[in-house]
């Protein structure tokens, strides 16, 4: 089990480093292509709800500290 969740707790970092990488980028695009429209949030929004719940599954998972 504890492997388990070691590999899970890496998994959320990767993701969580993927998503910051992603999102910058598509902020940057967003902005230079069409500022007037803020779509990047969107994404960032919709993508933001999928981390947290991988977060909180990670969380949850964790062992208790003493």
């Amino acid at each position: 089990m504890a492997r388990h969740r070691s590999l899970l707790q890496l998994s959320f970092v990767i993701h969580a480093v993927v998503y910051v990488i992603v999102v910058v980028g598509l902020w940057r695009i967003n902005q230079t292509t069409s500022a007037e429209h803020d779509w990047a949030s969107i994404v960032a929004w919709g993508w933001g709800i999928g981390l947290a719940a991988h977060g909180t599954v990670w969380l949850m998972l964790r062992p208790k500290s003493r």
